[in-house]
């Protein structure tokens, strides 16, 4: 029977309460880089300038509006230091 991966994710205090379950189990710990302070805002905030600047008579299709939102976080990520 093969043992599926767990993700616990959360503070260091929020993944300790999870310690009693974890006991003499391999982990691993991966530290992530704090967000900075513009992404712990609205949507908005974090599109900023990007809002409302889409210029043409129709608006874009929602495929295309969401394959933009992905590529704004990819790039805030990938600012952060991480690979995507």
């Amino acid at each position: 029977m093969g043992m599926s991966l767990k993700i616990i994710e959360g503070t260091w205090d929020e993944v300790q309460h999870h310690a009693q379950e974890l006991q003499g189990r391999r982990v691993r710990v991966l530290v992530l880089p704090e967000p900075p302070v513009s992404a712990q805002g609205t949507l908005r905030e974090f599109l900023g300038e990007f809002v409302g600047c889409i210029e043409g008579r129709a608006e874009p299709m929602a495929e295309c509006a969401e394959e933009a939102v992905e590529t704004l976080i990819a790039e805030t990520y990938r600012e952060q230091g991480l690979k995507i």
